[in-house]
């Protein structure tokens, strides 16, 4: 579950940027400022809480280690969502190949969650 201040920013977010749709009684968005959202096999819960932990944001993920979570997914085909959030307008990291062994990226949400997306590398 992700704490975020504005539930309806939120939702437009993840459904714009990812392609996540509502899947909990829609209700619960206006009566409680909660919501279940999946795209695929991912589900995520938003509720609408206070999040101020004092961080400043946007944070540079290549440079800082001040978020306090990074959530990972692995999405079929990087390169085509990473394609898809340029196109939609966002500014995620850029796509690169890690020490790791990955081809990733990663974006903050409204709030300042830290969502990485990867899959392993053809290519070191």
């Amino acid at each position: 579950m992700l704490n975020v201040s504005n539930i309806k920013r939120s939702l437009s977010f993840y459904e714009d940027a990812f392609g996540f749709k509502v899947v909990s009684d829609p209700n619960a968005v206006e009566a409680w400022r909660w919501a279940t959202i999946q795209s695929g096999n991912t589900e995520l819960m938003l509720s609408e809480t206070e999040t101020d932990i004092g961080l400043e944001y946007p944070i540079d993920p290549q440079q800082s280690t001040q978020w306090p979570t990074i959530f990972y997914f692995y999405p079929d085909n990087v390169k085509k969502l990473y394609d898809h959030v340029v196109r939609r307008g966002y500014k995620p990291t850029p796509l690169i190949h890690t020490i790791y062994g990955m081809r990733e990226f990663s974006i903050q949400d409204p709030d300042g969650h830290m969502l990485s997306f990867g899959e392993d590398a053809e290519e070191p």
